[in-house]
C-alpha cells in the first residue's frame, strides 16, 4: 500500500534553505518533513538532497510511524508531535485530489497504529529531558517566566510553550531577539523586579536574591542551575532545586533506554503486517492512480 511512499527528513539546522514544492510540508523545532507520491514525481526528484535524507516506500512509513509517536522525540512518549502531526493532515489543508486522498489513508494509518504503540507501550513513562521535566512540574499553569537566555533556556521553551503565556527575562537583547523569533514569546530585559507570574524557571547562572522578596506568595520556583548561588527561597514558595530535578531524570534514563530498543522491534512489526496486508489485498489502495494534485 505504501511502495510508493516518499519522505525527505532531517533534523539539521540549514534544513530550511532546502525546500520540495509540491510535497505536503511538515515542521517540527526539531524536524522538518517532506511527504510525496513517486508516482508523481520526477525520477531525478528521488534521491537524497543535503541536508535532507530520502526514505522510500514501508522505510518511509516506519520513520513517519516512529515520529508520531514519539519514538525519534527527546522526550520518548511526548504527545505534542502528534497533535502537530493531526493538524498538518487536517481535511481542510489537504487537497481534494487524488493526491490528497493518498495521504488521507495514510494520516489514518498512522494515527492507528500510533495509537496501538502509545496504549501498549508509552504508558507511565517518567521524563527525559530537563524540557520534559519542567513542562511536568508546570501542570495546569498558564503563565510562566523563564530566567535566562542561553541553550538551556532554548532547550526549555518548545516544551513549555504550547498554550501558555511565557516571558523570557535577560541581559542579552540580541539573545531575546532572537528567541522571540522562534518562538511564540514575550521577551522582556532585566530590571528592578520581576514580572508577576505563577511560575518561574531560572535556566541562566546568576543570582535572584534580589528578586525573590518581590515573588509571589505560592509561586512556582523551577530551579535549572547548578549553583543556586547562595538564594534562600522562603517555605512560601514552592521550590524544586536542580539535585531534584537531576534525580528524575537520572532514575529514567536506563528504563528509556531499554524501551527504545523494544520500541524499534515493535514497530517494525506492525510495518512488516501492514506491508503483508498490501500484499493479500488484491485491487487495493495501490490501484488508486495519484496522478496530479
Amino acid at each position: 500500500m505504501w511502495s510508493n511512499l516518499v519522505v525527505f527528513h532531517s533534523e539539521s539546522k540549514e534544513r530550511d534553505q532546502v525546500t520540495f514544492p509540491g510535497l505536503l510540508h511538515w515542521k517540527t523545532c526539531m524536524r522538518t518533513v517532506y511527504i510525496g507520491d513517486s508516482r508523481i514525481m520526477e525520477e531525478e526528484h528521488l534521491y537524497p538532497l543535503f541536508p535532507y535524507q530520502i526514505y522510500r516506500g514501508y522505510r518511509a512509513y516506519q520513520l513517519l510511524l516512529e515520529i508520531i509517536s514519539g519514538i525519534k522525540s527527546r522526550l520518548l512518549g511526548e504527545t505534542e508531535v502528534l497533535y502537530q502531526f493531526k493538524e498538518t493532515f487536517k481535511n481542510s489543508i489537504l487537497p481534494d485530489s487524488p493526491f490528497g486522498h493518498y495521504m488521507r489513508k495514510l494520516r489514518d494509518q498512522l494515527i492507528e497504529d500510533s495509537r496501538k504503540i502509545r496504549s501498549n507501550h508509552l504508558r507511565g513513562l517518567g521524563d527525559q529531558s530537563y524540557g520534559g521535566i519542567v513542562h511536568r512540574y508546570l501542570g495546569e499553569i498558564k503563565d510562566v517566566a523563564v530566567i535566562g537566555t542561553g541553550q538551556l533556556a532554548e532547550q526549555v521553551l518548545p516544551w513549555i510553550n504550547t498554550k501558555r503565556e511565557v516571558t523570557v527575562l535577560g541581559r542579552n537583547s540580541q539573545r531575546l531577539n532572537y528567541l522571540k523569533e522562534h518562538f511564540p514569546i514575550g521577551v522582556q530585559e532585566y530590571s528592578h523586579s520581576l514580572p508577576v507570574r505563577s511560575a518561574y524557571v531560572i535556566c541562566a547562572p546568576i543570582s535572584i536574591s534580589k528578586w525573590i522578596s518581590s515573588l509571589p506568595e505560592n509561586s512556582l520556583i523551577i530551579d535549572l542551575r547548578e549553583d543556586n548561588e547562595g538564594d534562600q527561597f522562603p517555605e512560601t514558595l514552592t521550590y524544586f532545586s536542580f539535585q531534584e530535578i537531576l534525580d528524575t531524570l537520572k532514575k529514567n534514563e536506563e528504563k528509556t533506554k531499554k524501551l527504545r530498543i523494544n520500541l524499534e522491534i515493535i514497530v517494525s512489526k506492525i510495518v512488516e503486517d501492514r506491508e503483508l496486508d498490501s500484499l493479500n489485498y488484491i485491487n487495493g489502495w495501490e490501484d488508486i492512480p495519484c496522478l496530479a494534485y
